[in-house]
């Protein structure tokens, strides 16, 4: 007895495990008792148990054994952690107890697996059975087929598979156990009875006695029919169904035995590979010329034909000799046996022959014109065998071909073909359209003079009649003469259909609309409903009993009671009805002018209709309204859309009495909806419609009406729409209660909060608040990732309506009237104030993400690994943000961290325990016990803020448990027992302000009691902190415990303390609240506050009204049935609001398990069970939503595209959680790659080109473990039949080289190679192809060589397309490496080198060309993105000359190559329209010359033609030519003077070869050749000759940048030196082309265009930064381009950038080019008002028109940015201030002048700057001088006693616009004094007049400078610098002085020149020198601190060392 008294206070689980029977024996039977208790699945209780499950059923004790069975059983039916054990488990059940000598072990065994298998276990559990087959035992084999054969007839074959067990039937039949084969036996018999015939081909391998025997038993069965008796979790609904049937009708049986699973035998055949069985030779044999060979070759190949199931593999070549033996042999014997070979596979392969389907069915069709018999026959077996392989859809085109042969025994066949496919045919496959295509075939047929093809026809139509019905035949036959008829209908009649075609179910009386309440309210009573007004559903028992009211009660919806999401919005039940039907139904109930005049054209006539349908509709009975139909006739064009305001309204008006008055549902609804939403926003009818929905919503539900209007008002454009919606949504909230889901709503707002338009974001904001008033202070959790200011006013209206309570439902009450409320008066509360915001949440189940390595982590010996553990559980908190209660074991580790001997991971886990608690909200409770001990050991602790954050967490777990729950387990008493003074000191204080307000109900008084003790203890303590809480502590306990239960403690108490305690009551008790305050308190708020916040926890507080026992048992009490109870859990379950990806960190961490090997690679040949596990497992640790993840796994097809339809609506919205579980997504549709079902491979292709597609967009970078499990399993799909998947294949890895480097992507396509499937070769050689073609060299991974071998070595393959690929991406190689290709491949053989050789030479001459439309031809885009990219390319240059003969010595044999490439370019321009204008195609140019690498002559530096001897009238040789120099660069001559023999045809020839040199790809010929020009243009006399040739060398030169920009810069091979040379060439030749005024105006406005467009693209390259010299280069060009703004002939550069902008906006704009573009035009408006002489206005105003047409000011909205239009209007504004209204007058390119957008702007300017003329406020000073030039000679007369000369007028006039210019302020300055010091008697008066005061005064003070600077000039002794005789550099003259005799100005004057000869603007180097010198009067200082201080964009020094060797 001691024994069993001290083996009764172990815990339970130690009971268990017990080393005596007797107390395991007690264990097991209190686990049996005690699991059924606990409610919640989940419950951290059952984790205890799950490991010990094995132990039980493995007992050695018989007895306990046998318990604890039952014990197991019971955790099983009830843990939800039981599936995790099913392995371990049965396992255990196998080898102990199913031949356990009781029987009672044997029964509750076999109960246990099967109980597991319901829980679906049933693979582990089958697996763990068959296992036990190998058992030596023969009673453990025999408890093992016993348990296999009770599975399989309760669950059935789609639960048990039959196929594993196929192949253990015979061992089984010959185990020499008898036992073993009687089980065996009944084995055999009940797989038999589900799958009947399919058995019978496994039986071969029995022995006839045997098989004799089975089919004895087989007839004794019969036609029993069966039917699953036991159901998994996951098919209650089909069990529901099932009972359902079972208490129906007999009629139904048919459909019942349709629901019996039908097993194909094919499906339980082990496929045979009979390709490796094919003779070597075979393939020869059948290409062989004596017909002997053919004949002996397919004889071998018929007999392996003639398996029934063959292995799937790679049959191209053999479908391929078959289809040419079929359409070719001569010898009908071959044919024929070819035949049966090709039906043979059909019938083996079954679908896996479909790619092969169409090639054969149109041999086989043309093949029937062969009239021998046997041949004939052996068709028609192929052609049926190969139709079941395919569709009828997909072969019709092929069918409809062969009825038109002329050949009538091929029609003949191809009916009777017809025929017999169609018998195979269901209304669903032979749906109208393809009826139609038929019918008018073989109607056709009926008309024939053959026959048989008549008989034939008519039989396909019978058929056809049979199939479809008559209604849908007779339209297509309708006019067939009776006697074909007559032959149709017999076919019909005698046509056997070989599939079952579902006839149309009866339909039965519709029940009566009490009847339809009734049943309404059965199915709705289980659930909890509230309506309107906070009252709650009758129950379930209750609610059989009433019958018309309790219907209604759904359709209230109402109050916030219900939890905040109301009933769920059931299906619609009514049909839809067309519009003819409607139009029908209206006629019967309306006169039909009233219908008719409803869609009159005349508004009046629709006005008298709409009132003539309301008051014939208000006449009407409820009852009898067609309430569908006269909505759709309502809604009929114009319908809601009407024009007319009055007509409108009335048939507002008219809706809405339907809607009120009539039985108006969903389908009425759909109908107008959309309509109502666009008209919310209309200024008068809007409130109507916002009445009508509001009707809608009281009939039809709010729950469907308001996610309708929100969703279609997001859709419309116009943001008053949407704005009105909100407050509408708002309002009927108020109006109805709060009965939507919260989290649709919530996205709701949040895509108002984030709209443009701030009248939609304030109306989120206020219908926020609305939602506050229900959901209280959560909801603004919901917003917290919002802007701040946004935040701001959704705080803002929270304060305002804090304490404001929510308003009682006025609608969504039932119209039946009170009756649905009979005895429910009591549990009518106020309104919606006793909602449960917690019910609202959508909470994140974390227990899988909380593993057992995490908690190990927590308790680690390392800091480091529980810091970073502590901040893993702080992550899965936070993003989860709100949690369910299994949290598994973190609160007891939480608390042990609480105390971490490192005070920051104590403070920081005191911080998580906060957050928790909130993050838990109610379901905290269960956890309190094992938390709160760490926070009370925490209030001990030394450090004070350790003590205040373990405060504040104790705080917040007590507002989300309660002080009931905090309070209790002895867990205060056992802190109080041990603490420090520290925490005795907080925690009385604590508990004494927390007792004051607690009910005395709601507080656990024994742990009060407990408690006591140590309160007097603490009374004396030598702390005074203690004490002083101690007796703060004494009254709050003395309320709870009474002054008496306080005295009885007095007794423990020492005698020397007595006398202190004793007091302390004393003292206390005369300041006891009265007894019967308190029970008022309670009884009165027992309802409320508790109901509230509390009640589902404890309930202690509430007093017993009617209601809340009742309310307690629905809750709490279980169902009897096992089932009950699982489908309550089940119903729990299936509501996932969470997001279906949440964002986590995650994906690193999978990654690196994945590398450490912690986890399976992904890498395998078809997915085993441990790794869709495996991902399984990770999916729901990463937190996926619980629903898709059951989508992506179940094993329905139709589930899998559920689930990528959901991934792709989540997509756009969701990104960054796709992008953070791109892994795992991506793994799960690899394993969707091997699924048989097409349609669910498309639907994951166009899913992934979505997903690449945007992370490209958002510069995601692909993880190497993503590609490692993804790309391998795509490649694959290359060799897919079906086109559909190949092509998406394809796309995607194109994109995912946006992503992920190519060099890595290539590997992948080279492992593809060594595949079967002969097209995933082909296609992956053209992948690699591709990425050579596009990246390059590199992508040859791991070498060139080694990848380039492998390609190579594909030359030799037997399959063509293969060959061909391998060639073509071996030419690609050649067109990047030339000849060193040969040398790559390695040795090939001679054929194949051959192949190669002919390839190359095939492909060097048909170079493929993109094709530019005729008209204007686009200009390829610079590579590497450009914002002007694809913008057309108008440069026509004058025809040219023809080029002098060129002649060059070189080898004959190279003479054809070196040659092409001007063949090619010549052909090319003869090609194009003659008529149309020559147009230049750079990226033709740049392709050819990239190209021609191998036949490209080397040029010396003496072949270039001398320029200078050619300018001094010498005769040149002729030379070798450049490429360019062709037709098409050649300049204009100018006319020929005999005074100038410059001008000759020779020297116009030599400019023009010498231009041409500047674009061939050799950098040395380059620099010569702009060396040569460079003399020409530094030579005064010469440099004019060049002036035709502008444009040429201007093009050439914008050729050669491209070419250095895209292919050198870009080749690694290239030195970058040589680019750098030729770019600070080409800029300095265009620097002095510019400098010269008179070249720089020739180049026109398109070869400008171009120009600018590539320096711009050169200036963004940021290669060239990288390199020594680039910087240099880009301030250089950054000069030129600013230089050709100034000096190009104006009207050309500004249309010229003004047609640049216009491209870079069309490309999307926003880009950095195109800020450079606008920079451009900047500067170009800040020139132009003195530029305006040499400006075409008309082309300007023409540019800007197209622009503003182009681009209209009201789409400007959606861009990022607006800069490009507020540029245009910059040019509009300044052209009106220089031109004024003489503008108006020059639209002559313009049509429709007047109408346009730039003549409204133009007059607007206009009118602004009227004013601003007259106070001098609008003109600028530059333009008052221009305009002083004009004035009246009188005005000057006035002024001035002598007349200026007109020469000096000019003068002066050229000096002010001068002063007037920002840039050469100075230098007028300058010149009007000296203008003034040679004419003093001249008067500059006139020309000031007019100019405001402030420049008066600066020209006044500027000449003063002037003349003081003249004065010190004269006063100061100069010593100039001494000029140095060496030429190494322009600064080299510059010798800086002694700064005691240095002048300044002399030295400014040189450096000036310097400046200017180094094409820098030199206005800005007095100004530095004046800033240098301001504090000085005479000018004294280093040159070289000037130099330092100029601009970087101005930087002399560098700039002229950069050019200073060109110029030597």
């Amino acid at each position: 007895m001691e024994e069993d008294t001290e083996y009764l206070k172990l815990p339970l689980e130690d009971r268990c495990v017990h080393k005596l029977w007797k107390a395991r024996l007690n264990g097991y039977e209190e686990c049996t008792k005690y699991f059924p208790k606990i409610t919640d699945e989940r419950s951290p209780e059952f984790n205890k148990f799950a490991p010990l499950m094995k132990k039980f059923v493995t007992d050695s004790n018989a007895v306990a054994q046998e318990k604890a069975l039952d014990a197991v059983l019971a955790f099983v039916e009830n843990a939800h952690v039981a599936s995790r054990t099913a392995g371990d488990c049965t396992s255990g059940v196998v080898q102990k107890c199913l031949a356990a000598p009781k029987r009672g072990t044997q029964e509750k065994a076999l109960e246990i697996i099967l109980m597991y298998c319901e829980i679906e276990k049933y693979e582990i559990v089958q697996e763990e059975l068959m296992k036990g087959f190998s058992q030596k035992n023969p009673k453990v084999v025999a408890g093992c087929v016993r348990a296999l054969t009770t599975a399989l007839r309760e669950f059935g074959p789609k639960v048990i598979s039959p196929k594993p067990l196929m192949k253990q039937v015979h061992t089984l039949l010959e185990d020499r156990d008898k036992n073993v084969r009687e089980e065996g036996k009944k084995l055999v018999i009940e797989m038999y009875r589900w799958i009947r015939q399919a058995l019978k081909p496994q039986m071969s391998s029995l022995k006839p006695v045997q098989v004799q025997e089975l089919e004895a038993e087989f007839e004794k069965l019969g036609g029993e029919k069966v039917v699953q008796t036991r159901f998994l979790r996951s098919q209650q609904e089909l069990k529901a169904k099932i009972e359902a049937q079972a208490d129906g009708d007999d009629d139904e049986d048919e459909e019942e035995e349709e629901e019996t699973p039908q097993i194909d035998p094919f499906d339980l055949m082990d496929p045979v590979d009979i390709l490796s069985k094919l003779p070597k030779d075979f393939y020869e044999k059948v290409e062989a010329k004596k017909w002997q060979e053919r004949k002996e070759a397919v004889e071998l190949l018929h007999p392996l034909t003639q398996n029934i199931k063959l292995e799937a593999g790679d049959y191209h070549d053999l479908m391929k000799v078959l289809k040419k033996m079929i359409a070719k042999d001569t010898n009908v014997m071959i044919v024929a046996q070819a035949g049966h070979c090709v039906a043979g596979l059909a019938r083996g392969l079954k679908k896996k022959f479909s790619p092969f389907a169409q090639l054969f069915t149109e041999t086989i069709l043309e093949k029937f014109k062969e009239k021998k018999v046997n041949v004939v026959s052996a068709m028609r077996e192929a052609i049926d065998a190969v139709y079941q392989t395919t569709t009828l859809e997909a072969i019709q085109e092929i069918v409809s071909t062969a009825l038109t042969n002329k050949n009538p025994q091929v029609k003949a066949e191809t009916t009777a073909f017809l025929a017999r496919s169609l018998c195979y045919c269901t209304p669903a496959i032979l749906n109208k359209k393809m009826l139609k295509v038929i019918t008018a075939d073989l109607l056709r047929g009926l008309n024939e003079s053959d026959p048989t093809v008549r008989d034939n026809s008519c039989e396909a139509l019978g058929v056809a009649l049979r199939v479809v019905g008559e209604k849908q035949m007779m339209v297509s036959i309708a006019d067939v003469d009776n006697l074909k008829m007559q032959k149709i209908r017999e076919a019909s009649e005698k046509a056997e259909i070989k599939v079952k075609i579902s006839a149309p179910k009866a339909k039965k009386a519709a029940p009566s609309k009490r009847e339809a309440h009734v049943a309404e309210a059965a199915a709705s009573g289980p659930r909890k409903v509230v309506r309107g007004g906070g009252r709650r559903a009758p129950s379930s028992e209750s609610a059989k009993g009433k019958k018309a009211t309790a219907g209604r009660g759904s359709k209230g919806g109402g109050g916030g009671g219900g939890g905040g999401r109301g009933p769920p919005v059931e299906e619609c039940k009514e049909a839809e009805i067309s519009i003819e039907e409607a139009l029908e139904k209206a006629t019967e109930v309306l006169p039909e002018d009233v219908v008719n005049g409803l869609t009159d054209s005349n508004w009046k006539a629709r006005l008298t209709a709409v009132e003539s349908f309301t008051e014939t509709v208000r006449m009407m009975d409820c009852s009898e309204i067609p309430t569908q139909a006269l909505v759709r006739v309502l809604a009929q064009k114009p319908g809601f859309k009407d024009n007319n305001f009055q007509v409108l309204k009335l048939r507002l008006e008219a809706l809405k009495h339907l809607a009120e008055n009539s039985d108006f549902t969903r389908r009425s609804g759909e109908v107008c909806i959309q309509d109502l939403v666009e008209k919310l926003g209309d200024p008068k009818n809007g409130p109507l419609c916002g009445e009508v929905l509001l009707a809608m919503a009281e009939a039809a539900k709010l729950q469907w009406v308001g996610p309708e209007v929100m969703t279609r008002a997001f859709e419309q454009k116009s943001p008053k729409v949407q704005e009105v919606a909100l407050k509408w949504l708002s309002d009927a909230i108020t109006e109805f209660g709060f009965v939507l889901q919260p989290k649709a709503l919530i996205s709701d707002i949040k895509k108002a909060l984030g709209h443009t338009n701030p009248g939609v974001r304030t109306a989120g904001v206020s219908l926020c608040g609305t939602i506050y008033l229900y959901m209280g202070a959560t909801l603004r959790v919901f917003f917290e990732d919002e802007k701040a200011a946004l935040l701001q006013q959704i705080d803002t209206e929270f304060e305002r309506l804090n304490g404001t309570s929510p308003p009682a439902a006025t609608r969504g009450i039932n119209r039946d009237g009170s009756t649905d409320n009979d005895g429910e008066d009591d549990d009518v509360d106020s309104g919606q104030a006793v909602i449960n915001v917690q019910d609202l949440v959508p909470r994140t189940n974390v227990s899988e993400q909380l593993t057992s390595t995490l908690f190990s982590d927590l308790a680690d010996k390392n800091w480091k690994v529980r810091n970073e553990a502590l901040v893993k559980v702080s992550n899965i908190i936070s993003e989860a943000k709100f949690i369910k209660g299994d949290i598994s074991e973190l609160p007891t580790v939480l608390a042990a961290r609480m105390n971490d001997m490192n005070k920051n991971l104590a403070l920081e886990a005191l911080r998580i325990t906060a957050s928790l608690a909130v993050a838990l909200g109610p379901h905290c409770k269960p956890h309190t016990r094992n938390i709160v001990p760490g926070m009370l050991a925490a209030l001990g602790d030394s450090k004070q803020n350790i003590r205040q954050q373990a405060m504040s967490t104790l705080n917040s777990w007590v507002e989300q448990a309660g002080v009931k729950e905090t309070i209790d387990g002895e867990v205060f008493a056992d802190a109080l027992k041990s603490g420090s003074p520290f925490l005795k000191a907080e925690l009385f204080l604590w508990m004494a302000e927390k007792l004051k307000d607690a009910p005395t109900k709601g507080i656990n008084k024994e742990e009060l009691h407990a408690c006591t003790q140590y309160l007097f203890m603490a009374l004396e303590d030598r702390n005074a902190d203690v004490r002083k809480g101690a007796n703060e502590a004494v009254m709050p306990f003395m309320i709870h415990l009474g002054y008496e239960g306080m005295l009885k403690h007095t007794s423990r108490v020492k005698p020397s303390s007595k006398n202190t305690v004793m007091q302390a009551l004393e003292k206390a008790k005369p300041n006891l609240p009265a007894k019967p305050q308190p029970k008022q308190k309670v009884s009165t708020s027992g309802g409320g506050p508790p109901t509230r916040g509390g009640a589902q926890g404890g309930g202690g507080a509430c007093s017993g009204g009617k209601g809340t026992p009742t309310g307690k048992k629905t809750l709490r009490a279980p169902s009897a049935t096992r089932m009950g109870s699982a489908a309550g859990r089940k119903d729990s379950e299936d509501v996932d609001t969470s997001p279906l990806l949440q964002v986590n960190n995650l994906k690193q961490q999978r990654a690196s398990d994945e590398q450490r090997l912690r986890v399976l690679r992904w890498d395998f040949s078809t997915p085993r069970a441990e790794f869709i596990t495996q991902l399984k497992d990770q999916m729901t640790t990463a937190g996926m939503n619980r629903q898709l993840v059951s989508n992506m796994f179940h094993q329905d097809f139709k589930f899998h595209i559920k689930a990528i339809d959901a991934l792709n609506e989540d997509l756009t919205s969701n990104l960054p959680a796709c992008i953070a579980n791109l892994d795992l997504i991506l793994k799960w549709l690899t394993i969707r790659f091997f699924d048989t079902n097409p349609s669910v491979i498309i639907k994951a292709m166009d899913y992934l080109q979505q997903v690449f597609q945007l992370v490209s967009e958002d510069e995601y970078h692909l993880l190497d473990t993503e590609a490692n499990g993804f790309l391998p399993f795509l490649v694959t799909k290359f060799g897919d039949p079906k086109d559909s998947i190949r092509g998406p294949a394809r796309n995607i890895a194109k994109l995912i080289c946006n992503i992920y480097p190519a060099s890595k992507v290539s590997p992948y396509m080279l492992e593809g190679l060594k595949a079967k499937n002969a097209r995933q070769r082909a296609e992956c050689l053209e992948a690699i192809g591709n990425l050579i073609e596009v990246y390059g060299m590199p992508v040859c991974q791991p070498s060139p060589g080694v990848a380039l071998k492998e390609i190579a070595k594909q030359i030799a393959d037997r399959d063509n397309s293969v060959r061909n690929a391998a060639l073509n991406g071996l030419v690609q190689v050649y067109f990047r490496e030339g000849e060193k290709v040969f040398k790559l491949v390695g040795n090939l053989s001679d054929k194949d080198m051959s192949l190669l050789e002919e390839r190359i030479k095939r492909a060097a001459k048909n170079r493929p060309v993109i094709k530019k439309p005729p008209v204007e031809p686009e200009v390829p885009t610079v590579r590497g993105g450009g914002a002007a990219s694809g913008r057309l390319n108008r440069v026509i240059p004058t025809p040219a000359q023809p080029a002098p003969a060129i002649v060059r010595d070189r080898e004959s044999s190279a003479g054809g190559d070196q040659s092409s490439l001007i063949k090619r370019l010549r052909n090319q321009h003869q090609s194009t329209n003659p008529a149309t204008p020559f147009k230049i195609d750079y990226g033709l140019i740049e392709k050819l010359l990239e190209n021609d690498n191998t036949d490209r002559p080397q040029y010396n530096i003496e072949e270039i033609p001398d320029m200078a001897s050619i300018l001094n009238y010498k005769p040149v040789c002729p030379t070798p030519a450049s490429k360019l120099t062709r037709p098409g660069f050649s300049s204009v001559p100018r006319p020929l003077s005999s005074a100038s023999p410059i001008e000759s045809e020779g020297a116009a020839h030599a400019i023009n070869m010498v231009i041409s040199q500047v674009g061939t790809p050799d950098a040395n010929t380059v620099i010569t050749a702009l060396s040569q020009l460079d003399e020409v243009l530094q030579s005064e006399e010469r440099c004019y000759e060049l002036a035709p040739h502008i444009d040429q060398l201007l093009i050439v030169a914008t050729l050669q940048y491209r070419l250095v920009l895209n292919t050198k810069m870009a080749n690694p091979n290239v030195n970058k030196e040589e680019c750098i040379k030729i770019y600070r060439s080409l800029t300095n030749c265009l620097m002095m082309i510019f400098n010269n005024k008179q070249l720089g105006t020739k180049a026109t406005r398109d070869v400008l265009r171009d120009v600018v467009h590539v320096l711009i693209h050169i200036l963004l390259d940021p290669r060239l930064t990288q390199l020594e010299d680039g910087p240099q280069i880009i301030r250089a060009i950054n000069v030129l381009v600013v230089r050709i703004v100034e000096k190009a002939q104006f009207t050309h550069v500004f249309s010229a950038l003004l047609k640049l902008l216009h491209e870079s906006v069309s490309s999307g704009g926003g880009c950095k080019f195109t800020e450079l573009v606008m920079k451009c035009n900047w500067k170009v408006i800040r020139i132009l008002p003195s530029r305006t002489n040499d400006l075409d206005l008309d082309q300007i105003l023409f540019d800007v028109h197209n622009f503003l047409v182009a681009y209209p000011v009201n789409t400007w909205s959606e861009r990022p940015s607006d800069t490009p239009l507020r540029t245009i209007k910059t040019v509009i504004h300044t052209l009106c201030k220089v031109y004024g209204t003489t503008i108006l007058s020059h639209f002559s390119k313009i049509d429709n002048a007047h109408g346009s957008e730039l003549h409204k702007y133009l007059t607007k300017a206009l009118k602004e700057d009227k004013p601003k003329t007259e106070d001098d406020g609008g003109i600028g000073d530059s333009n008052r001088l221009a305009a002083a030039q004009v004035s009246n000679d009188s005005a000057e007369s006035g002024k001035s006693p002598k007349r200026l000369s007109k020469t000096a007028h000019n003068t002066l006039s050229e000096i002010f616009r001068k002063i007037g210019s920002k840039e050469n302020t100075k230098e007028g300055l300058i010149q009007l004094y000296e203008f003034k010091q040679k004419h003093p008697e001249a008067d500059i008066e006139p020309f000031l007049r007019k100019s405001s005061q402030f420049f008066q005064n600066y020209i006044e003070r500027g000449l003063k400078r002037v003349e003081m600077e003249r004065q010190a000039e004269v006063k100061m002794t100069s010593n100039p610098a001494s000029e140095s005789g060496s030429n190494s550099g322009p600064l080299a003259s510059i010798q800086v002085p002694d700064t005691t005799n240095f002048n300044m100005n002399d030295l400014v004057d040189q450096f000036k020149s310097i400046a200017a000869r180094a094409g820098f603007d030199n206005t800005y180097i007095d100004t530095a020198v004046k800033d240098i010198c301001s504090t000085e009067k005479e000018a004294k200082g280093d040159i070289s601190e000037y130099i330092k201080g100029l601009p970087s964009e101005y930087n002399v020094e560098q700039t002229m060392d950069r050019y200073g060797s060109h110029d030597q």
